[in-house]
């Protein structure tokens, strides 16, 4: 492993999963083709795929992910200025970014929310899924999404991609999400909880800057908003919801140790089985899979939990 990674991370890495699953997350952190999911609340694939056609665009459909495209040939900076993107008629997001959504599986029927939504790319496609559903039946009824944001530029952040993307129908609000348990108890048939995280899965081995505040210290101090955050949700959530928990980093302690945490402190929160388009490393008492980083995607976790009445 000559990468220039910490080698604490290494070491932890190989104890967690052993040398070469180890070998195999080290490897794969490192920098990938730019990916984007197609914005079905204002284009198709059929429309993008002949811009990409076009303009020389090199591209490949991601295998079982729907309105998922790798892009070969253009930089995350490039599609980022170009119109398509400007327009809100794509979204440039990691395709292990967009499985939560995907496992919630939102319905139009449902009250929805996403409880740490900036920048707003698993709002956005929530909002796209959702209200994909309601046209596909020719209805334009109500559509019950809400994010929430605590931090004020993160909160814009947010509410500027929901507008670009054409999704303003989404009630946003600046709030602790801490504390949406007690101020909107049993509110939500169904909550995205994709926490704050050490990021480990991000990480770029080329890319000194991406792990640069890798350390002990934060990673302590995760765990505890994490249950915080876990708390207000299971609170917020009805009898009979459905949470789907996730991180983008493969430490434990913010992983497959919060959702055991979870599942003894409420008695009635079941772990369902989980099917990805990706091969993961799945954790038998919970039901929750880990992916490792690859040079396709960003290494990830998921889980998903039923309140049960």
């Amino acid at each position: 492993m000559s990468f220039s990674l910490p080698q604490s991370l290494i070491d932890r890495l190989e104890e967690q999963f052993g040398v070469a699953k180890a070998r195999q997350a080290v490897m794969g952190m490192t920098s990938r083709n730019v990916t984007l999911r197609v914005n079905t609340l204002k284009s198709n694939d059929a429309a993008i795929m002949e811009i990409f056609r076009q303009e020389l665009i090199q591209f490949e459909r991601s295998k079982g992910l729907a309105h998922a495209f790798i892009i070969k040939n253009r930089k995350a900076k490039e599609l980022l200025n170009h119109k398509m993107c400007l327009d809100g008629l794509v979204y440039l997001q990691g395709l292990t970014s967009m499985l939560p959504p995907i496992v919630l599986d939102p319905k139009p029927s449902e009250a929805i929310a996403d409880f740490c939504a900036a920048p707003g790319s698993k709002t956005s496609q929530m909002a796209a899924m959702v209200m994909g559903g309601q046209r596909a039946e020719g209805k334009v009824g109500n559509v019950n999404i809400s994010a929430f944001e605590p931090n004020f530029v993160r909160y814009q952040k947010l509410h500027n991609t929901l507008k670009i993307q054409g999704a303003e129908f989404v009630k946003t609000q600046q709030v602790d999400s801490t504390k949406l348990g007690a101020m909107m108890p049993e509110a939500f048939d169904k909550i995205l909880l994709d926490v704050p995280c050490s990021g480990e899965g991000r990480i770029d081995a080329d890319d000194d800057s991406s792990f640069e505040t890798w350390n002990d210290a934060t990673h302590d101090a995760y765990p505890e908003l994490q249950r915080r955050l876990f708390t207000s949700a299971y609170a917020a959530l009805k009898p009979g919801g459905t949470l789907v928990y996730s991180t983008c980093t493969l430490d434990p302690n913010e992983n497959e140790r919060i959702v055991n945490w979870a599942l003894s402190e409420f008695p009635n929160l079941v772990a369902e089985a989980i099917d990805l388009p990706f091969p993961g490393i799945v954790h038998k008492e919970t039901k929750s899979i880990t992916l490792l980083p690859t040079k396709l995607y960003e290494g990830f976790f998921v889980a998903k939990l039923k309140k049960i009445d």
